[in-house]
């Protein structure tokens, strides 16, 4: 009988070990953290040709196009074609400043390519600034097939510059209260990423964010948040606040793939409106024309781009949709003069 009882203490202990194990590798981080929010020497830059600059906001989605977070694992030549197709897109606006959300900084779902290093060079874009969002071992999603798990990930987001980058940090922002600490220790944070940028002499400050895109509630805190933090640059700096803010108001309803209903109820995007410091580089009576996601048949504007209209002029807006299907987002870009 004792022996029955010690074959079946290792039949349990073992597996529960093992899976305690990979939970503390798997969830623990490989890139130092002290550098989670680091500026990056990507080469020698272009210098800009005339006193206008212009900005890009892309959701990147890691170049995995319309396979995001799905079950698909699309094969080398896949990322390869629509990093192409990324780049080519973004050198016909010439752009200045490139902010990114869902880069991969080395990670195996998207075959161990800096993303952000082969953009910036081939855009020659030397100055850039990272801000690191997802950092583990092992990320086991999608949960099935294995064969699909996104692995190792080191992910986030990026902003890219022909101007120096002076000062670059990252504020993580407020979490899901109700996922588990198992969901919560291989899920990715989202961030608030800010940059002063000296363009021309003067700093302005571009702050790129990726809110919330799975609970409404926790979306509209970190909105009021980035709203709130954005008024304060405000008082002393042109600001572009740029990002995937996840909210659009036409989105009442809305059902993914997997049957998850991400309709809204409170349409987060309304606490940026609402800011008397801020102004959308695409006028409100034109966002459903301005649509951004998804890119095979846009419907919805998802991203942004703000900018503090006392201190900054639009000159011209655009959905760059040459990007196609590279990512689930199409890049919206917005060109701007510094007022005297």
């Amino acid at each position: 009988m004792k022996v029955l009882f010690k074959w079946l203490a290792l039949l349990v202990g073992l597996p529960t070990v093992a899976i305690a194990l990979f939970y503390l590798w798997g969830s623990a981080g490989s890139y130092d953290s002290q550098n989670y929010a680091e500026t990056v020497d990507y080469g020698p830059q272009a210098a800009p040709s005339t006193n206008d600059f212009t900005v890009v906001s892309y959701n990147l989605g890691y170049l995995s196009g319309l396979a995001n977070n799905t079950t698909t694992k699309p094969e080398r030549a896949f990322f390869e074609a629509n990093q192409v197709q990324a780049i080519a897109a973004l050198k016909s606006v010439n752009p200045d400043v490139v902010a990114f959300q869902e880069i991969d900084f080395g990670a195996s779902r998207s075959y161990g390519v800096n993303q952000s290093e082969v953009i910036a060079q081939a855009l020659e874009l030397g100055s850039g600034a990272i801000a690191i969002n997802w950092d583990k071992n092992y990320v086991p999603f999608p949960y099935w097939p294995p064969a699909a798990h996104f692995g190792k990930i080191l992910s986030g987001q990026a902003i890219l510059s022909r101007f120096p980058i002076e000062k670059n940090s990252r504020t993580v922002l407020q979490k899901v209260a109700g996922n588990n600490f198992v969901y919560n220790a291989f899920y990715l944070d989202r961030v608030l990423q800010v940059s002063e940028i000296d363009i021309g002499g003067k700093t302005v400050v571009v702050m790129n964010t990726h809110l919330e895109a799975f609970d409404e509630q926790t979306r509209v805190e970190q909105t009021r948040f980035v709203r709130s933090l954005a008024e304060e640059y405000a008082q002393s700096n042109p600001v572009i606040l740029v990002g995937d803010f996840n909210s659009a108001l036409n989105r009442d309803t809305f059902i993914t793939a997997t049957g998850e209903n991400l309709g809204e109820t409170q349409f987060s995007i309304k606490e940026m409106v609402a800011s008397e410091s801020f102004s959308s580089a695409v006028a409100q009576p034109d966002w459903n024309s301005r649509v951004t996601f998804p890119s095979d048949s846009p419907e919805y504007k998802l991203d942004y781009i703000f900018y503090t209209p006392s201190t900054l002029e639009v000159i011209d807006t655009q959905i760059i949709s040459a990007a196609g299907e590279a990512s689930d987002h199409l890049p919206l870009m917005a060109t701007f003069q510094l007022k005297e």
